[in-house]
């Protein structure tokens, strides 16, 4: 913001901004007062927009600017000046500006040549099209990154082979730190998250069942839901959006400040000091964590089934020892490891495509969230309808 002498304002002008328009002889005078800011611009806006030259556009008439009266101009004020000149010009009448001091005359022409410099043309595309290259696009974007996450596999199969045959290469104590991260401090908010969903489907499953007169299959229900399906998606979920981020964070932050690079230059393996202890933890936790989520999903239907069907804790127990069998405990527990392997190689290859800046670490940390759980529904789905098929 430019300031002018305050020696040549009175006081009482200084935070008064306005103008107010004279027709001298054959000149139609625009006298600018006060303060032309951009605290000031919508009011100087709406009474300009507001202004008509009461003059014929003809050779012998002129336009003035005379801004002798105006203490205080930004960009935002000196815009309106150029765009008010600009119409009159347009108009016909040429303009000139008076009373600019040196500051004043080259803020209001560097706007000037801003304005009238030529703006990008937007190019207009069909948009049948458009669709068809953002299809395209995401097609490609999907292929590359299963290519990457396979290729991605197969190093890390590769280095648990190394590590199998020397097992010295193996983190034990990088690999109980991760374990307590990745299970003990997720027992929980899985436990409170399973326990909920439980209750909710058995409220829901009671309500619904209630008008054929069959609330009491709402605990078969819940048990076979939470032992199948409910307990490791849940868990799966709250460990990708936990720990998986956790992980792109950890790993693209060492990656932005080139640590892992250090890593190389000093013949320390990243894959054996990062991945490998990483993924082999949640390996391990999640299915624990499963078995967790499961007991909590039960216990909340058994709640909900005290509160609506009046069962005390033997007698659910009871319907649950009638309903369940081991293999529904079993086709929960078979997706675990899988799960897990996945949430482990996405948020780790994201980890590694971080490049040095902050933006790129937020984008692959919310890209690695949203691809593993994407990819576990997906497992899950295909896990549920091959155990179906295979176990019934």
């Amino acid at each position: 913001m430019l300031k002018r002498d305050h020696q040549l304002v009175l006081p009482t002008q200084a935070r008064a901004p306005g103008f107010r328009v004279e027709l001298r002889g054959t000149t139609f005078c625009l006298i600018a007062t006060g303060a032309w800011t951009v605290a000031e611009v919508v009011k100087l806006d709406t009474a300009l927009k507001r202004l008509r030259v009461p003059i014929p556009p003809t050779p012998e008439f002129t336009g003035v600017m005379d801004i002798a009266g105006i203490a205080e101009i930004d960009t935002a004020g000196a815009w309106l000046l150029q765009r008010t000149a600009a119409a009159w010009e347009k108009g016909g009448l040429r303009t000139r500006y008076a009373g600019a001091t040196e500051s004043f005359r080259v803020l209001i022409e560097e706007v000037q040549r801003k304005g009238n410099a030529e703006q990008p043309k937007l190019e207009k595309r069909d948009p049948g099209r458009q669709l068809i290259e953002d299809a395209t696009k995401a097609l490609i974007g999907v292929w590359r990154d299963a290519v990457q996450l396979t290729a991605f596999l197969g190093e890390v199969t590769a280095g648990i082979g190394r590590m199998a045959r020397q097992p010295s290469r193996f983190r034990a104590t990088s690999f109980v730190h991760h374990l307590d991260h990745a299970g003990l401090r997720a027992v929980p908010i899985t436990s409170l998250i399973c326990m909920l969903i439980g209750a909710v489907v058995m409220q829901q499953g009671v309500v619904q069942l209630k008008l054929f007169g069959a609330e009491s299959f709402a605990v078969n229900m819940v048990a076979i839901l939470a032992l199948r399906e409910v307990g490791i998606l849940l868990t799966a979920i709250m460990v990708a959006g936990r720990s998986g981020s956790a992980i792109t964070a950890e790993i693209g932050s060492m990656k932005m400040r080139e640590e892992i690079d250090a890593m190389r230059t000093l013949g320390i393996d990243p894959m054996d000091t990062l991945v490998l202890p990483r993924i082999l933890a949640l390996v391990v936790a999640l299915p624990l964590l499963t078995v967790i989520g499961d007991i909590m999903g039960l216990i909340g239907g058994g709640l909900m089934a005290n509160s609506y069907l009046g069962l005390d804790a033997s007698t659910y127990i009871d319907k649950l020892h009638d309903t369940v069998k081991f293999r529904d405990f079993m086709a929960g527990m078979i997706k675990a490891p899988f799960a897990a392997l996945i949430i482990g190689l996405v948020g780790c290859l994201e980890g590694l495509k971080v490049e040095g800046s902050a933006e790129s670490l937020g984008t692959h940390v919310t890209s690695a969230v949203v691809k593993a759980i994407f990819l576990v529904i997906i497992l899950d789905a295909i896990f549920a309808m091959f155990i179906s098929a295979v176990w019934g």
